[in-house]
């Protein structure tokens, strides 16, 4: 007998869906201004705009054209945040992004969350392509990410700005295996 698949749960973690009570971890881990010279923002959220955001939650990723699901141990704990966004029905393709909390990095929770992630993009979104957008020299995403079978497609040369310097910015991507059945990414 096969195992039932649990959408948004692997072994030591689950994926679930933003919650107004949400506001204020999400602001916490979005201020994390170590993190914004690799993934583009410029300034932080407010606790109110996130509140917002929190409050008037769209579930549906297509309508959205984005999903963020908050990432726990089953035991309760935060650990991170994953977001589809730039989803494309019509193409049936998303782009990835990732944030562990700093005291969970390095313990697999990344590899784990992405994992159950892709899973789902494919089984229940039937996406057929998945892509992660990485700062060069953000050496534990392109590890994350190429450990997970996605391969450097592409580099924008001087993409982003960090201080004074610019950096490159490369595309990771990974073909989903989506079937009739839902098979699983590879």
């Amino acid at each position: 007998m096969t195992q039932e698949y649990r959408p948004l749960e692997g072994e030591n973690l689950r994926l679930r869906a933003v919650e107004p009570g949400d506001a204020r971890p999400m602001w916490e881990m979005e201020s994390d201004a170590d993190q914004w010279r690799l993934n583009g923002m410029t300034a932080p959220f407010s606790l109110l705009n996130l509140h917002q955001y929190a409050n008037e939650y769209d579930a549906d990723p297509f309508r959205a054209g984005q999903l963020r699901l908050l990432a726990e141990l089953k035991e309760g704990s935060l650990v991170g945040i994953v977001d589809l966004y730039a989803i494309s029905a019509q193409n049936r393709t998303a782009c990835v992004g990732i944030y562990v909390r700093p005291d969970y990095r390095g313990r697999g929770v990344g590899a784990e969350m992405l994992c159950i992630l892709e899973e789902y993009a494919s089984r229940i979104l039937n996406l057929r392509s998945l892509a992660a957008k990485i700062a060069a020299g953000n050496a534990p995403s392109i590890s994350l990410f190429s450990t997970a079978g996605y391969r450097h497609v592409g580099t924008l040369a001087e993409w982003l700005q960090s201080g004074p310097d610019f950096l490159d910015l490369l595309i990771y991507q990974k073909q989903c295996s989506t079937t009739s059945q839902g098979a699983p990414m590879r």
